[in-house]
Parts: structure tokens; sequence; C-alpha cells
């Protein structure tokens, strides 16, 4: 039961874990900017009472506003506290207003309603408290005045005007001084020293300042420019330092595009082609690699590979043909000529469009026939009997993959189309004995063919050759039973000779005289 118990609680401190509110730079952002404040964005002007009021999406019991002195450490508030008052005026909407003595106060002046890490113009605002320290304040350049994608201005195809997200003193709303530098800077940090820059035109007009860039009149090269600037008032009151970055790029990027292929000569049908495109066999691979070049450092480049196949059909390239952004690599499988198109979009927007057709040959089929698993060489002379079964299988020819399934056989025995459409060619064709010359051609679906060519002799069963084992079976026999006979013949003589050899005895005595005669004898 323990480990169950373990689980279940283990279970409920899940649930009440989930239940519990994070809090991290994302979740802060986004309380922040759901609280809105109804005033508008230019300087608010106050002397005795600060009021302000606007509406949240989110409880605000523990959100506190905070007043900071942009000018004199403008990171630690100079007060802060809770909304005078909080209303909830519909479900998950609420609305609140702030009422601010700031009669002790002379600056400009910043209040913020929520997080300084996290202010915007949603929930801050610049305020002008008494009646001296006031003067321009500079926002940072942010996604509203540039754009949602970059960080930078663009001056490319036409003139531009830049928004300065400035707020100023009601006095100063349609008379302010631009003061400007600027540095080459790719990386975003200035590669020398920053220098005057006057090629601009300011425009003050109900608290607004505008800078009008004109593409004829700029004298820089393309490329990530930086400038700094400040605003002066007519009080010669100085804004704070402010920078931003423009791009220049006023041509379309060069681009080399290049393969490793090398010719191939294997045709005289596409000599004049592969001379003058590079060549590659099907499913062959092929690279190619390209190299952009748009006049600057730091210039993000968007490359879009397409193929164009022989029969005019498009596709993009795969991602397993791609090697990098700027190399690809390819197995065409169809021969043809082919194109591949490279369009390149570069920071700019600015388009360029290269193109490199390569030729792919087609290869012919390789003819392998087989019989009983042996590879019949060409030329070779096979010879069978008529009475035997076999099988000569030409299906173990090769081609490329894009061809493999679609060869088709032809048959030709002695000059003439014996049997088209099958791979194999049997015994139970052929009646006959005889001599036969056969050719077989294997062709593919581009027409390329290949073909071998080599001798089959069937010969008829033989009834000498039939009768050999019972001839030789009898000549045995008669050899033997003449063996047998002779080996009985002569051992009858031999006994016969061995008979007349010995003595006979007649059982009659010798005389004393014969016997002495016979001794001297001996």
């Amino acid at each position: 039961m323990r480990p169950v118990k373990a689980l279940f609680f283990m279970a409920v401190a899940g649930l009440l874990t989930s239940c519990i509110p994070v809090s991290n730079a994302s979740s802060s952002s986004t309380v922040d900017s759901s609280i809105m404040i109804h005033q508008g964005t230019l300087g608010l002007e106050s002397q005795d009472s600060l009021y302000l009021n606007g509406t949240s999406s989110i409880p605000l019991a523990d959100i506190d506003w905070h007043l900071y002195d942009l000018f004199d450490n403008a990171t630690i508030a100079l007060v802060s506290g809770k909304l005078s008052n909080v209303n909830a005026v519909s479900n998950g909407i609420w609305e609140w207003n702030l009422e601010l003595n700031v009669s002790t106060y002379d600056c400009t002046c910043r209040l913020v309603i929520g997080d300084l890490s996290n202010a915007d113009s949603h929930n801050s605002r610049v305020v002008y408290l008494g009646t001296s320290n006031h003067s321009p304040y500079i926002h940072e350049f942010g996604n509203e005045y540039q754009s949602v994608d970059r960080q930078y201005f663009l001056l490319s195809a036409q003139d531009l005007t830049v928004n300065v997200p400035v707020v100023l003193p009601s006095y100063s709303f349609n008379e302010t001084f631009v003061t400007m530098h600027v540095c080459s800077a790719p990386s975003g940090n200035c590669l020398e020293e920053m220098v005057s820059f006057t090629d601009f035109i300011p425009t003050t007009s109900n608290g607004g300042l505008t800078l009008d860039f004109e593409l004829d009149s700029i004298q820089f090269d393309d490329g990530y420019w930086l400038f700094d600037m400040t605003v002066t008032d007519t009080l010669l009151h100085t804004s704070n330092i402010a920078s931003f970055r423009l791009l220049v790029d006023r041509n379309q990027p060069t681009v080399l595009l290049t393969s490793d292929a090398q010719a191939v000569e294997d045709s005289s049908s596409v000599q004049q082609l592969v001379s003058e495109l590079p060549a590659v066999h099907e499913d062959e691979e092929i690279s190619f690699s390209a190299v952009v070049e748009d006049g600057y450092i730091g210039g993000e480049n968007r490359l879009t590979w397409t193929l164009v196949e022989p029969d005019g059909s498009r596709r993009a390239v795969a991602d397993t043909e791609y090697v990098s952004q700027s190399i690809i690599s390819i197995h065409p499988p169809f021969s043809g000529t082919w194109t591949v198109e490279l369009l390149v979009r570069d920071t700019a927007g600015w388009l360029t469009v290269s193109e490199a057709q390569f030729l792919v040959t087609n290869l012919p089929p390789v003819v392998k026939v087989e019989i009983d698993s042996f590879v019949v060489v060409p030329n070779y002379t096979i010879t069978l009997g008529s009475d035997e079964v076999w099988e000569l299988n030409g299906s173990m020819s090769a081609d490329t993959a894009s061809d493999a399934q679609s060869l088709s056989y032809t048959w030709y025995v002695n000059g003439n189309t014996f049997l088209a459409g099958k791979a194999v060619l049997d015994s139970t064709t052929f009646s006959e004995s005889g001599y036969y010359d056969i050719r077989l051609v294997v062709e593919d679906d581009n027409g390329a063919s290949s073909e071998t060519q080599f001798s089959l002799i069937l010969e008829n069963s033989s009834p000498t050759v039939q009768n050999q084992p019972r001839t030789a079976l009898i000549v045995a026999s008669v050899l033997a039973s003449l063996l047998v006979g002779g080996s009985i013949t002569l051992v009858v003589s031999r006994s016969k000779s061995s008979d007349s050899s010995l003595p006979k005895w007649n059982g009659k005595s010798l005389s004393s005289d014969t016997k002495n005669e016979e001794t001297g004898q001996l």
C-alpha cells in the first residue's frame, strides 16, 4: 500500500505545483503589457497634482507604480506606491486611477505602472513636473518604429523617413535642433570613431519629430551604419543620446553558381551537348554551390533552390539534397537536360535569379543470362540433351533504378524473333534438337539497349549410347565365363599330367640281381 500512497501524494503535489503561478520575464512582460494608460504619449505636465487613469486585464492588488528622474539616476525610483483606486467593471477587466502630489518635484520624470524592466508605451509616461529641468527625451527605437522582423531602418530603393520616438516640452513642439554622428557598424559596434552627419532633413510638428534621408544625397557605401542622435529644444535643453542602425543597400546581390560535374563523352548523339554542359550519368551524384556577394558585411541572404526536370516539371530541392544553404547534392534519376535555378533574396529584399543546366546521360542496360545459376559467357556454346529440362534466365540484367523496372526483353533464335516480353527462355519452347544461335536484346524506356549472343546445341538421346551399358555387361559376362572355363580346363590338364608321371607298382618283389643292379646304378 505504501507505493500507492506515495504515488497519490506525488500526484496531488504535482497538481498543486501546477496551480502556483511562476514568476519570470515572460509572464512579467505579459502583465505589464496588459495595463493601459489612457493619457496620450506626449509629455504630461504638472506642477501640483498628477492624475492618471487606465484599464487592466489583470488584477492590480500586487502592482505598484514608480516615479523615476530620467536625467538623475533613472533606475532608482523617487517614490512608489499603490494605485489610488481600482474597480472591477466586467469579467477580467479593471479600471484604475492614480492621484499623486508632485509639488516637490522639478524634473523630466517617468511614471511606470508595474516593472521598469518591462516598461513600454502602454504602461509608462514621461511627465514634466514642476517648472524647471525639462528636457526632450528620446525613447529606444523599438519594433514599433522600425519593423517587426528587424532592428534597423532600411534605405534601399526609395527615400526614407524615420519617426523619432521623442517626447518634447510643450514650448518646443514646433522647433528643435537635431545633432547626429555616424560610423560603420556591420556587427552593431563602430569600426572607427563616429563623425558628424548632416545629410538629413529634420521636421518638428505638433510634438513629433521626423528625419528624412534622401537616397541620392546619401554618400554611404552599402552596409550597416550606426547613428547617435540628440535633440535640443528652444531653451537649449539637450536630450539623452539615442542610437539606431541604418542599412544602406542599393544593389542586387551577385551570385556565382558552379558545379563539380565533369563532361562525359560516351555517346556521339549527345557529343555536342556534352561539350557545352556538365554531364553525369543517371543516378550519379552532382553538386552545385553558390557564392553570394552583397557588397557588405553582416547581410543575411536567403537562398531558394529549384530543380527543373527534362519534362519541364519543377520541384523544390528536398531536405536530403541539402548539404548546406549554399550547397546542394542531387542524384538525377532521369536522362535529359536538367536546370538548377537559384533565387537569392538579400537583406534589403533585392532579388537575383541564377540558373545552370547540366546533361544527364542514359546508361544502357547490362545484359546477364544465367543457366542453373551459372552465367553464360558471350559467344559461348552450350550443349544440352533434347530431353533435359533447363532455363535460360535474363532477369538478372541490370540498369539504373529509374529504368530497372521498365526493361523489355527480346529473344532472337537463328536471326529471327523468337520470344518477346519475357526474361526467361526454357526447354519447353524447343521441340527439336539441333544447333541454335541465340541473341538476347534488353532495352530500357529511353531506347538504350544491350545484347549478348551465344550458341545452343540440343542433342538427341542416341540408342547406341543407351545400349552401351548392356553390351558392356554381356561382354563382361562372356569374358568372365571364358576366364572361369579356362581356369577349370587348366586345373584338369594339370591333374592329368601329374597322374602319368607317378611309378606304377605291380606288387611283384624284385630279384636279388635286379636289386644289385639298381643298387649299383645308384
